[in-house]
């Protein structure tokens, strides 16, 4: 094979690369800042795909490649770099994409969030989410959160991934990691096993099912902390996706379930910064508070972000995040823009002037 795998593995390393994209009949393609970049190279052909899966799918998995036409796993060559990868057919050719996943495992101070983040990952119970588009830091966010706990307490953390990313050892804590196919058959199954194995704290890599989230719930109701996952763009559309799960007569026993339970939705986007080099993430915090509980009880979901919006109990919102990335220089307004949900309130915020739909704070009906 004329490519040279661990070069491309170097060079993605040195130039700060989140992604790797292989393909047949294609040059490599990796995502910097962002940005999809092409890397000067003949193009790959299926004998060199076929040679690099050779090397790096676990022999276990040669069978779900063919049967699933897809297959997710950890690839891990040295004790520098680590990748989440997924390979996959498309149109009858074989693709791979290479996440790469840092083997140091970076604070909540070093990811620049907000110290709200540090206090929910110290909550003793309940269950909390993290949310976003793929590929916007969730899987990072969570392992800094995990970090905190095993650096400041003794408990018994366990996850449940597909696959393991972020590799966690020993400190104050002590950690299990599970992979789903090597060591658990689905999240469901897995996170029945991790309520008799002691927990304090239980991370499902992601609520994909009901019975999931059912089982997640009455975790954190049993007085363990939970942390999961959901592909949504916002809290209410994350409160709306959960429910949508569910029958609609279920509805007002999930909402009270959520009430009692969730503590706290954390959506984050990536965005690049102003020095042009790497990117921080924007967040979107709610906290289950008792206004936010009132809320989901009586069924008033799209009343939610007002309440975030009002920055009651450190919440805040993608554009209030951005604000303050803007002011302290992080990242520019033209970036901030571009990613803003109501660009117009953003622009009278930046300037300091707003108007009463901006402000958000108290709803009618609370006093």
């Amino acid at each position: 094979m004329s490519f040279n795998l661990q070069a491309l593995f170097d060079g993605a390393v040195k130039h700060g690369a989140s992604d790797i994209h292989l393909s047949e009949d294609s040059v490599p393609y990796v995502r910097i800042d962002g940005t999809l970049v092409p890397i000067k190279s003949a193009e790959l052909s299926r004998a060199d795909i076929e040679e690099i899966i050779g090397k790096i799918m676990p022999e276990a998995l040669r069978s779900d490649l063919e049967k699933n036409r897809g297959a997710d796993y950890s690839h891990q060559p040295n004790d520098q770099i680590r990748f989440r990868v997924s390979t996959y057919y498309e149109r009858e050719r074989l693709r791979l994409v290479l996440r790469l996943i840092p083997l140091e495992i970076p604070t909540v101070e070093q990811l620049e969030l907000p110290p709200i983040v540090a206090e929910i990952a110290e909550f003793n119970h309940g269950c909390v989410l993290l949310t976003g588009v793929t590929g916007s830091g969730k899987s990072t966010t969570l392992a800094a959160m995990l970090h905190h706990i095993n650096t400041k307490y003794s408990r018994c953390i366990i996850t449940l991934e597909d696959p393991i990313e972020f590799v966690h050892s020993n400190i104050k804590s002590v950690i299990s990691q599970r992979e789903l196919g090597r060591d658990i058959r689905d999240f469901r199954l897995g996170l029945v096993q991790a309520l008799r194995q002691d927990p304090d704290v239980i991370l499902v890599g992601e609520m994909r099912d009901p019975e999931t989230i059912r089982i997640a719930l009455r975790a954190a109701e049993t007085g363990h902390l939970v942390f999961s996952t959901v592909h949504t763009t916002n809290a209410v559309h994350t409160v709306e996706r959960i429910l949508a799960e569910f029958d609609e007569s279920e509805h007002a026993l999930l909402r009270e379930m959520l009430a009692n339970n969730l503590r706290a939705s954390i959506t984050q986007r990536l965005v690049k910064r102003a020095s042009g080099k790497g990117r921080i993430a924007a967040q979107e915090i709610m906290v289950v508070n008792p206004t936010i509980q009132k809320l989901l009880l009586e069924n008033r979901i799209q009343d939610i972000g007002g309440v975030i919006r009002g920055g009651e109990s450190s919440m805040q919102t993608f554009d209030q995040a951005l604000g303050a990335l803007v002011r302290a220089e992080k990242i520019t307004e033209q970036e901030a823009l571009q990613h803003t949900e109501d660009p117009a309130a953003f622009k009278r915020y930046m300037k300091g002037v707003s108007a009463a739909g901006d402000r958000g704070g108290i709803i009618a009906g609370f006093s």
